[in-house]
């Protein structure tokens, strides 16, 4: 028998292509077990190495024209000619390696490493506009290494190789779902809401320290959907997605936006600015009832908190100091700590203790 060539068809069987000299080609399924080839796609590198298709005493992964049709692999629609178009082979270039295995490093024989090559596949779709972009049977969308080039998603620097680095890549994962709108958008199987997602977008900034978290172009500071988890910035309890709770002690910045919650003017990215929020540091308690209005980590009361509810305001001349609708005179709580102001040696909050007698209370306006 002539040399043949041995090659992965579906999970149960391969076609082995048995090539007779002057001959046309006989195509035939064949059990999976073939001497060389696993059930999982590997093969040995010396099998690998000595897979040469055309006969021309270059091994496929080395042969530039692995037909021997007069097309270069790049530009070849079925690179090895086994009547199989690249666009659905899961070898495309023969060599028994599988097209998104971890020893493949070149799935369709054209000399540039998949990671370098905008069509790394060779069916005619680039990297970010192809759905499967190694040609492994695997979509992108459920693919965990999109490129096949052996780094995993959620570690990619470019997961799609399609030149763009995923900080300025609008569909990272190309599963032709906007950034802004994936639920996973570096394609790491890791949901964008998951506590364990440190890295929204993949881009190699931690979420605690990147300024447009889910990746989508949009600042998180002007971005009502911060982490891309499709839950408005309002009602999302992990806003910046960094894995800190908005009401966690140790989340110093609500909103991602790099502005310190003491000192930013929209605690909660929600679009309503501190001074007309009913809840500040979006939590999910009303300022009225929360012991840190502003979720500075410093409670509400306390003689270092000097703007309750991070309105730019000084507590002294803040005629809602605790934020919660009810102005000073009628408030029968000015600075929110939990303490009435008659029981309360610093109703306002000031950080001055006020002057009374023991006899004397503050009388609310009517």
């Amino acid at each position: 028998m002539l040399p043949s060539t041995a090659r992965r068809y579906d999970g149960r069987s391969l076609r082995l292509r048995i090539i007779h000299a002057g001959a046309a080609s006989l195509l035939a399924v064949v059990p999976l077990v073939i001497a060389g080839v696993t059930g999982s796609g590997g093969a040995s590198a010396t099998s690998a190495s000595k897979i040469d298709t055309d006969g021309d005493h270059i091994p496929n992964q080395l042969d530039t024209d692995i037909d021997n049709d007069g097309l270069a692999n790049g530009s070849d629609d079925d690179v090895d000619g086994d009547g199989i178009a690249n666009a659905t082979d899961f070898d495309v270039d023969a060599d028994s390696l599988l097209n998104g295995s971890k020893k493949e490093k070149d799935i369709d024989s054209d000399g540039a490493l998949n990671g370098a090559d905008s069509d790394m596949d060779a069916d005619g779709a680039s990297n970010g506009s192809d759905d499967d972009t190694d040609g492994d049977g695997s979509s992108n969308g459920s693919d965990a290494d999109v490129d096949g080039d052996g780094v995993k998603n959620g570690k990619d620097g470019d997961v799609d190789s399609d030149g763009l680095l995923n900080a300025v890549d609008p569909d990272i994962d190309a599963d032709g779902v906007s950034n802004g709108s994936d639920d996973d958008t570096d394609g790491d199987g890791l949901s964008n809401s998951d506590t364990n997602e440190r890295d929204i977008d993949g881009d190699g900034i931690q979420d605690k320290s990147d300024l447009d978290v889910d990746g989508d172009g949009f600042a998180n500071s002007s971005d009502s959907d911060i982490d891309g988890d499709s839950v408005s910035n309002g009602s999302d309890d992990d806003i910046d997605g960094d894995g800190q709770l908005n009401s966690a002690m140790g989340e110093k910045d609500i909103d991602g936006d790099g502005a310190l919650d003491g000192n930013d003017s929209d605690v909660d990215g929600d679009g309503v600015s501190n001074g007309s929020d009913s809840d500040v540091d979006g939590d999910g308690v009303s300022n009225g009832s929360d012991d840190d209005v502003d979720g500075d980590g410093l409670s509400n009361g306390s003689k270092k908190e000097d703007d309750i509810d991070g309105d730019g305001k000084s507590d002294s001349v803040d005629d809602d100091a605790d934020g919660d609708g009810v102005s000073n005179a009628r408030d029968d709580d000015i600075d929110g700590d939990g303490i009435s102001n008659v029981n309360d040696a610093d109703e306002d909050g000031d950080g001055v203790k006020d002057q009374r007698t023991s006899t004397t209370a503050t009388t609310l306006q009517p």
